[in-house]
């Protein structure tokens, strides 16, 4: 062997030592490389409203940080809004693809608001239905299938609250469906008799009302009444409620020729008022009032032969201005007082059963029904004043009682007397 093939092996084992040299640093060198990149999440997913920092970017510490650097500022992203957003990373002069996504997979949140109607209202909006919705995006609110309320009853109805990337909550509504079945109920109409030429107030005394519905259409057919011709005339009084139960009432109104000296109701109410006024003071209870218009018809109007008979108004005005007549002129006289002393009360005619007919008045105190009749009777001095229907019936004067009538046709009367309480020759009522 040569000294010279000698040099040359060893300067090809340096070469050969050295090649292995590099070798071994570009392999730890790539080896970090590795290492280093895998420290990046390169895709992040998070829920809407989470907090994003710059920690979460890196799933460990670098090892030399300067090598590191990103074109993200995480200050600038709303987590609250859905996205996707992309960014790089650079390792040294390495560019590093990065991808966050802002994803919505919680559905809102909402409670029912449990419901009250009737069959035919209207349904009401579904926003309506529900309170607290809560989501970071925004919601619809909408009804899925709706069941046929029209019989009423209860409902579960489902609500959708879907927020804007289509989470949805389906919330459970009760619903409490009353169907209305029950027709109004009209009061107070009744027969009418006028004179032609008068005018007339149908609605006068009449209400009408409803279980449900407080405001009922309520119409009053008069189109067949002709006030310049006597005759018998039927009007129709018609509500309707909201749910479209209807009750219909009708009446008779007969008019007839006004007879020669009627006199008008305002004309004898003016009369009592002036009489009423003179025999009453304030403070007095209904029931002394009663006792002294009572009083006064009995001792002031003078028993005759002649009794206007024409119209209660005019029997009333002869009792009150010319002060005599018959028992329809008392009678009649005692209900003028009574109206304007603001006394409910009634005529209550006798039936004849062989003798002349008899009225008397009925009167309503303290809720309660009482017979009074202020008429003269032969042999007896004084007069009738809130008697119980009881007490009528065993009144008799020379054996004769005189108060037929048909009692079932009249509110019932008062069980309790209150004859104890009556002063009769000083007219006053003992307390």
């Amino acid at each position: 062997m040569t000294k010279k093939s000698g040099r040359t092996g060893t300067v090809l084992v340096l070469v050969v030592m050295i090649l292995l040299l590099l070798a071994a640093d570009l392999y730890l060198l790539m080896k970090f490389r590795e290492r280093e990149i895998s420290k990046v999440n390169k895709m992040i997913t998070i829920e809407c409203g989470m907090p994003l920092t710059e920690d979460m970017l890196m799933n460990g510490e670098p090892s030399v940080e300067e090598l590191f650097s990103t074109n993200l500022d995480v200050t600038k992203i709303d987590t609250k809004v859905p996205q996707i957003v992309s960014y790089s990373y650079y390792f040294w002069k390495e560019k590093i693809p990065c991808t966050i996504y802002v994803t919505d997979t919680i559905p809102p949140s909402a409670e029912a608001v449990p419901q009250h109607m009737f069959s035919t209202d209207y349904m009401p909006k579904a926003e309506d239905v529900v309170k607290d919705v809560y989501d970071l995006n925004p919601c619809t609110v909408e009804y899925k299938d709706l069941p046929n309320m029209g019989l009423g009853g209860h409902y579960d109805v489902d609500v959708s609250v879907k927020d804007s990337s289509g989470n949805e909550t389906i919330v459970k509504v009760p619903f409490d469906v009353t169907r209305d079945t029950l027709p109004p109920e009209i009061t107070g109409t009744e027969d009418k008799e006028l004179f032609v030429g008068d005018t007339i107030s149908y609605r006068d005394g009449v209400t009408v009302r409803d279980n449900l519905d407080p405001n009922p259409v309520f119409t009053i057919d008069a189109s067949n009444v002709n006030l310049k011709q006597a005759g018998t005339y039927t009007v129709t009084y018609t509500a309707t409620d909201f749910s479209g139960n209807t009750t219909q009432v009708s009446i008779n109104v007969t008019l007839k020729v006004k007879p020669e000296g009627y006199v008008d109701p305002e004309v004898v109410y003016d009369a009592a008022r002036e009489v009423l006024a003179k025999i009453t003071k304030p403070g007095m209870s209904d029931l002394e009032v009663a006792l002294q218009i009572t009083y006064w018809c009995r001792y002031h109007i003078n028993y005759g032969n002649r009794s206007a008979s024409g119209s209660w108004t005019a029997a009333a005005y002869q009792g009150l201005t010319s002060r005599n007549g018959r028992c329809y002129t008392y009678a009649m006289s005692a209900r003028a007082l009574f109206d304007v002393a603001g006394i409910e009360n009634m005529i209550i005619k006798r039936e004849k059963y062989g003798r002349s007919p008899h009225y008397w008045n009925y009167i309503k105190i303290d809720g309660q029904w009482y017979h009074c009749d202020s008429t003269p009777r032969h042999t007896y001095g004084s007069y009738v004043f809130g008697y119980t229907t009881k007490e009528l019936q065993a009144f008799r004067v020379n054996n004769y009682n005189g108060y037929y009538y048909t009692v079932e046709n009249f509110p019932k009367s008062a069980k309790d007397s209150i004859q104890s309480r009556i002063d009769y020759p000083n007219h006053r009522i003992i307390n």
